[in-house]
């Protein structure tokens, strides 16, 4: 995976952290976006705000206003999203714009360095 080094405003307990991520998932991000890109661009908040293990801690809202996207379109990214196997494990609050927990699939990014491949 490669190294990408930055920091965000939305970055809980993890300012400055790296993220490593699985160079082939951006391809697929590149196609994801050509059908779906509400979904890229929710896709790539959660990235940068996962802490440790994948786990993504937020809210609907605060990923719509990041997105500039609107509640339903980031509900349907999600579903996306998860039906493809790019997160997993989500739990979204059935109030509008509240609380969101899920995991970024490990096989596309890490908040740890991954072990390097010999």
């Amino acid at each position: 995976m490669n190294e990408q080094k930055g920091t965000s405003p939305y970055v809980a307990d993890c300012e400055g952290e790296a993220l490593y991520a699985n160079p082939s998932a951006f391809m697929e991000l590149s196609r994801l976006n050509r059908t779906n890109p509400h979904a890229v661009s929710v896709m790539l908040t959660l990235m940068s705000i996962m802490g440790g293990n994948g786990v993504v801690q937020t809210t609907q809202a605060k990923v719509a206003k990041h997105c500039n996207s609107t509640l339903q379109q980031v509900e349907k990214a999600i579903a996306d999203l998860a039906d493809a196997g790019w997160i997993i494990s989500v739990d979204a609050s059935t109030e509008p714009g509240g609380p969101l927990v899920c995991f970024v699939n490990p096989d596309l990014a890490k908040a740890e360095k991954p072990d390097e491949q010999m």
